[in-house]
């Protein structure tokens, strides 16, 4: 069947999606190689790669609090 993958190999990408509207989402991709993701994926939808965990790259996307002004 399908053929298994050490974990320790994976690396973890940000993916925006362009949706109707011009609404954008960006969400986390696994990948094996920087090959394997370009091949699947336009270069123009990959907004940050090389993430060592699924987690690194999640924080990443979330939105960030507004600085308070001093």
């Amino acid at each position: 069947m399908g053929r298994r993958i050490e974990i320790s190999s994976l690396w973890f990408a940000v993916i925006e999606a362009i949706q109707g509207a011009g609404r954008r989402e960006r969400f986390v991709v696994a990948y094996l190689n920087e090959q394997s993701l370009s091949s699947l994926v336009a270069a123009e939808c990959i907004i940050a790669t090389g993430f060592r965990t699924r987690d690194e790259a999640a924080e990443s996307i979330r939105p960030r609090a507004a600085s308070a002004a001093a």
